[in-house]
């Protein structure tokens, strides 16, 4: 595949009258922008418009092991960037992800071959578009790196150590579960994972809680794969760095500035499709593959209050996580991928993952072989349009299993593209609590819907 030169500015028209101008800072491994993303428009009053990603498997299908390599090019630029050191696969690996060929090359190279990490970092991966991304750069590590995500979840018997909002989003409230009480209590960098930064207020206003609670952290990195802060936000900042006595290093595959003018005019039509359809549903249980030590007995209460009384994952990394554990917790997920394998029963497959629950189905995912895709159920709602060129196309809307009460959606499946969806859970309350996503998948033509389920149904 032939690379293009790389423009430093493009302008979208999103939707009539939106229009997004962006003009690139920096980009170090010279991505065309529309191999990182394509333009939505968002319905949100407070953004109204969406970088879809086209590496992150949350909006938008992805070959899973691109959203994992993805995160292992951000990893090996932090350690190149904060620590001066390099590593000779970066450049392989941006060309797999800018090709879509060589993946499985350099996949397994880093699985062979983990990036030694020279002194202590804590990985903070933001939910829920990011809990996979910030998991997939901690798991590049092979040392001195531990990982937690923040939650939208409210978890019945645990405390949440660390309360921000994050102003623009849909679900404002991030929570964040340590079970350890002494995990932040060190003098480790604190390395912060987002997917897209604009204007970066989310990071402040957990770097202002980290340093209140927990005075040792002085150093902090903020990773991202679209960085389009303005002048005046990077100046907040350095201003954060005087006024807290840190240091802040950011890390992004591109830099840059977006300008933002109109609003989207749109006229949603619903999917020409036939509900009668009635495809064949499984019921796949994997809970005899994970150990005791891999489950975390808490419950959770939906915003509609029905009780979820099944285990939450430790291999999340919802509750903190050791390198250690997980390369311990990665020979269980590898043996529920080869289980799930073996129930694949065609050449197109796609599985899905829900919410936060994103990095383990995409490591299952990543093992099931050839002909494999990585979606995510999310909360985030977008426009959806058939103009031609727009991002996202279709839009399936649906209660959510996990969380009951909350409106879910996927993007962007069409009639009879796949021959079988997997959809893992990491925990639901019922099976009936499926029934919703799966009446919104019929709608395409599925044959074979299977439900995998990591724990155990308690009702």
């Amino acid at each position: 595949m032939i690379l293009k030169p790389v423009e430093n500015k493009e302008v979208y028209q999103v939707l009539n009258d939106l229009t997004v101008e962006v003009e690139v800072m920096n980009n170090p491994y010279n991505f065309q922008l529309d191999q990182l993303f394509q333009m939505a428009a968002r319905i949100n009053k407070n953004r109204s418009f969406l970088f879809v990603s086209q590496v992150l498997g949350k909006h938008l299908a992805v070959n899973p092991k691109i959203p994992l390599l993805v995160g292992s090019l951000l990893a090996i630029r932090y350690l190149e960037v904060v620590h001066g050191e390099s590593d000779s696969r970066a450049q392989k690996i941006a060309t797999a992800i800018q090709t879509n060929e060589g993946l499985q090359e350099v996949w397994n190279s880093l699985q062979k071959e983990p990036i030694a990490l020279p002194k202590s970092a804590t990985f903070i991966g933001f939910a829920e578009t990011a809990t996979a991304l910030g998991h997939a750069v901690f798991s590049t590590f092979g040392n001195n790196a531990k990982y937690i995500h923040t939650t939208r979840e409210q978890i019945n018997q645990l405390t949440s150590i660390i309360n921000f909002e994050e102003e623009h989003s849909h679900a404002t409230s991030h929570r964040v579960y340590a079970l350890d009480s002494a995990f932040f209590q060190d003098a480790s960098e604190v390395v912060l994972v987002d997917d897209e930064v604009t204007t970066g207020k989310t990071a402040i206003n957990i770097i202002r809680k980290i340093k209140a609670e927990y005075p040792l952290k002085n150093e902090f990195t903020v990773v991202s794969i679209l960085d389009w802060r303005t002048p005046e936000y990077r100046e907040r900042y350095r201003h954060l760095e005087e006024e807290l006595n840190i240091k802040i290093h950011t890390i992004s595959l591109i830099d840059g500035v977006v300008s933002i003018n109109g609003t989207p005019t749109i006229e949603e039509r619903g999917l020409d499709t036939d509900d009668t359809f009635q495809p064949e549903v499984s019921y796949l249980p994997v809970q005899h593959f994970l150990t005791p030590d891999c489950l975390q007995q808490s419950t959770s209460t939906s915003v509609s209050g029905i009780p979820t009384k099944a285990n939450y994952l430790q291999a999340t990394g919802r509750f903190g996580l050791a390198i250690e554990k997980e390369k311990e917790f990665s020979t269980q997920i590898h043996a529920i991928a080869g289980y799930v394998k073996e129930q694949r029963r065609g050449e197109k497959t796609l599985v899905i993952g829900t919410g936060e629950f994103m990095y383990v189905p995409m490591h299952i995912a990543a093992n099931m072989g050839e002909g494999v895709y990585f979606h995510s159920t999310t909360r985030s709602p977008i426009y959806h349009s058939t103009t031609e060129d727009y991002a996202i196309q279709q839009k399936f809307v649906f209660d959510s299993p996990e969380n009951q009460g909350v409106t879910n959606y996927l993007y962007n499946i069409e009639a009879n593209q796949y021959d079988e969806v997997f959809i893992l859970f990491e925990r639901m309350p019922s099976l009936n609590a499926t029934s919703s996503l799966v009446k919104a998948l019929s709608r395409v033509k599925i044959p074979y819907i299977h439900i995998v389920n990591m724990t155990e149904i308690i009702e």
